[in-house]
């Protein structure tokens, strides 16, 4: 995947009853997806928790750019500075990812986004704008990156040509997803992040992420994930719902058993903190057959308390102290005394030369 699409996913990269997915950008997904994932960027700024992620995510994108930019090579790095001048959590909206099958699996990233292609022509990633079925499209500088279509004002296509091009043929119209898919739509879709998927994991998922107890007993829970279908949802109240699916009956057992681990270690931890106890002590879960059933629930007063109590444990930031100068002594004129010796001045003696060591 090319820079720019990594941006898109890294802007995401986190009132009530929301909105479903939007059904124009719905329209666009292949009807055969076995995988829809939807970052609604707005919604998350908008919450209490994402107020206080803005300075994180705008931080976290120019890091990743500074660190792009060394890395490019002499005739991208005026490329680069451009797309650092974006606000990425400002510029995107809304984000939906679609997968299908096949290997590899086509990838359609669709962009609610108040980028325009002068915009993106600008920064000179682009080559020439050219148009299919009235739209227009730019291609990368390098033709297998894939291409981006501009479909209204505010709706871009990302993808390889031929995906880009088949969802252009397919906007306006309604896609009737796989029954099965559709269902986890329906059942997710409004929350802020949710991610929905009919794909059995052939493989486990990444390893061991940390050497600590903690990361340990993550990994084991995940390595034993087959499938995953779930949603967060940031306001008013921080709320969590997923259905994992297990390898095995006895994966799920091992899995919850886990999660009783993890739960009661947080609320010894919070308790050492002073902290009231307060864990995790909204999470519920059930297993059914392979199936654990989560959710999470974190009032909105639970949130900004913990807020609250980050700022305040931010160190305040004073000015520095202003050097000061180093005290020079006056020069006698006369070369430095000796290793192990000081020069006294005596009025009656003139100046002489004093041993010092451990004897003295």
């Amino acid at each position: 995947m090319t820079l720019w699409c990594k941006l898109l996913a890294l802007a995401a990269g986190l009132s009530g009853l929301g909105a479903a997915a939007d059904p124009e950008m719905m329209s666009l997904v292949m009807p055969d997806a076995s995988v829809i994932i939807e970052v609604n960027v707005a919604k998350i700024m908008a919450s209490p928790i994402g107020s206080a992620m803005e300075e994180a995510v705008q931080q976290g994108i120019a890091k990743q750019l500074k660190v792009e930019l060394a890395k490019a090579q002499p005739q991208f790095q005026e490329q680069m500075d451009g797309l650092s001048r974006i606000d990425w959590s400002r510029e995107v909206q809304d984000i939906v990812i679609a997968t299908g099958p096949g290997k590899p699996s086509p990838v359609l990233i669709i962009v609610r986004s108040s980028l325009d292609p002068a915009r993106l022509q600008a920064l000179k990633a682009f080559g020439d704008a050219t148009e299919y079925e009235g739209v227009p499209v730019l291609a990368s500088s390098k033709p297998s990156d894939g291409v981006i279509a501009f479909l209204n004002n505010s709706i871009m296509a990302i993808g390889p040509m031929r995906d880009v091009q088949a969802a252009i043929r397919r906007r306006g119209r309604h896609t009737a997803l796989p029954a099965g898919l559709a269902a986890q739509v329906a059942k997710y879709s409004r929350d802020d992040i949710w991610l929905v998927s009919t794909q059995w994991l052939t493989k486990p998922l990444a390893g061991p992420l940390t050497a600590s107890p903690a990361g340990a007993k993550a990994a084991q829970f995940i390595e034993k994930v087959a499938g995953f279908n779930g949603g967060l949802r940031f306001s008013p109240d921080f709320e969590l719902s997923a259905d994992v699916l297990a390898r095995t009956e006895k994966n799920a057992a091992e899995m919850a058993e886990g999660l009783r681990w993890l739960t009661g270690m947080i609320q010894s931890q919070a308790r050492n903190a002073s902290q009231n106890g307060r864990g995790l002590e909204g999470l519920k879960y059930q297993v059914k057959d392979k199936h654990i059933l989560l959710s999470l629930h974190v009032p909105e007063t639970q949130i900004r308390a913990g807020l609250q109590q980050m700022r305040e444990a931010r160190p305040v930031e004073t000015p520095a102290a202003a050097k000061q100068a180093p005290q020079v002594e006056p020069s006698s004129g006369l070369p430095p005394p000796p290793a192990g010796t000081i020069r006294v001045q005596s009025s009656d003696m003139g100046t002489v030369l004093i041993p010092v060591g451990k004897g003295q």
